[in-house]
């Protein structure tokens, strides 16, 4: 059984509130757990990894969108 990642879309939002709002998904949902940050905040490609160093998070996978960058974030400590 495959668990879907946790979507958050903070498309037409910026700094700080894409990363403010990924650091309250990270405490909310479950160690272990998938989340997909979609973004258009050229910001995050810096912010994104600096939290998740911060966080002692593995590093996202960044993939560049039509719209923007998503995010694939493994929420669990290294």
């Amino acid at each position: 059984m495959t668990v879907e990642p946790h979507i958050l879309d903070v498309r037409g939002d910026k700094c700080p509130i894409p990363i403010k709002k990924l650091r309250d998904t990270i405490r909310e949902t479950p160690e272990g757990s998938k989340i997909h940050l979609l973004t258009d905040d050229l910001e995050s490609r810096h912010d994104v990894p600096a939290l998740l160093r911060r966080l002692k998070m593995p590093p996202a996978l960044m993939i560049e969108a039509e719209v923007g960058f998503i995010f694939k974030i493994e929420n669990q400590k290294l």
